[in-house]
């Protein structure tokens, strides 16, 4: 055998021997995300700050609150997101793969829900943060591949809260 071949042989050997990643999220349709959210939100992040807990790094995000559309009125809300960089020990970033990531200043619709030690979290992963955006035509966000104005987009929320069926083009009703 070569030495090229050998190289290659390697190569495949050390690749298959590594762990492989991945995260596999369930797609969540309006009505799942409302129906598992005890508060929905829409507002800004004000500050994120990330700590050890356990063996894991978590990030605790202050949203300041634009407008309630579920849950506990207030000016603002923390939830935690698994993930973040912290300096001490040593500097160390753990990302989740299919989490949202925030930056101080984003908008955003945040769908959250209680954990099992009482804090809040996003609602499947990167599902349950919708961000506002902003263009010549105005504010908007993305959701289900279609362009909705905030107006339409929390009419669809209030819809599901009181469980309206909702309207489809082309289905009869």
């Amino acid at each position: 055998m070569d030495s090229r071949m050998r190289a290659a042989l390697l190569a495949s050997l050390t690749l298959a021997s590594m762990p492989a990643f991945a995260t596999t999220v369930r797609h969540l349709d309006i009505k799942e995300i409302v129906g598992a959210s005890d508060t929905i939100v829409q507002g800004r992040v004000e500050s994120m700050r990330s700590f050890w807990q356990g063996k894991q790094i978590h990030t605790e995000v202050r949203v300041k609150v634009s407008r309630a559309l579920k849950g506990a009125r207030g000016d603002r809300l923390t939830f935690l997101q698994a993930g973040g960089r912290v300096e001490s020990p040593v500097p160390l970033e753990m990302t989740v793969p299919g989490a949202p990531t925030f930056r101080v200043g984003d908008e955003a619709y945040f769908f959250l829900q209680l954990g099992n030690t009482g804090e809040r979290y996003v609602v499947g992963l990167f599902q349950g943060h919708v961000p506002l955006r902003h263009d010549v035509k105005g504010d908007f966000v993305v959701f289900g591949g279609a362009r909705r104005s905030p107006a339409e987009f929390e009419e669809v929320i209030r819809r599901e809260m009181a469980g309206q069926e909702q309207d489809t083009p082309g289905r009869p009703r």
